[in-house]
């Protein structure tokens, strides 16, 4: 009898115990809409990074900040990838060690390409995407700028 009765009283505790919830698992399309956001707000942060950096570097020269604040959002990556050579390599390293508003905006760069990378690896062939990501101006001058800042070796 004192079976049967354990056998009722598990049933029972099987029977009335909470269901277990499914894993809600986003389907693709949101997914990958949410990583298209992401990716899109982090460009758009790159972009502004960007004219920091030539802003304690240069100034911001006008026909720039007017092509910029029309509709040219990445002006200054491209200012900063067509002056990318060993003499700006040299002075952003130089102007690094020395200047910390230098070495604040070029570490806020820095960190911002790193999480767009960190954010593209998740999609599907992450990897051929942070290959065309570096090859692309803005990767070459996060390239250039993680160069001068120590943060990789180049050599």
């Amino acid at each position: 009898m004192e079976q049967l009765e354990n056998k009722i009283t598990t049933q029972v505790a099987r029977d009335t115990a909470p269901a277990k919830k499914p894993v809600a698992i986003a389907p693709p399309a949101a997914s990958t809409k949410a990583m298209s956001r992401d990716i899109d707000a982090l460009t758009q942060k790159l972009n502004g990074a960007a004219r920091d950096v030539v802003e304690v570097l240069d100034g911001l020269p006008p026909d720039l900040e007017r092509r910029f604040n029309k509709t040219e959002k990445d002006v200054y990556i491209k200012r900063l990838h067509e002056a990318n050579g060993k003499r700006l390599l040299k002075t952003v390293t130089t102007r690094y060690e020395q200047d910390r508003s230098v070495r604040t905006r070029v570490d806020s760069y820095v960190r911002l390409f790193e999480r767009l990378l960190d954010t593209i690896s998740e999609a599907a062939k992450g990897n051929q995407m942070i290959e065309a990501c570096l090859a692309s101006e803005s990767g070459r001058v996060y390239l250039m700028l993680a160069e001068a800042s120590g943060r990789i070796d180049a050599s």
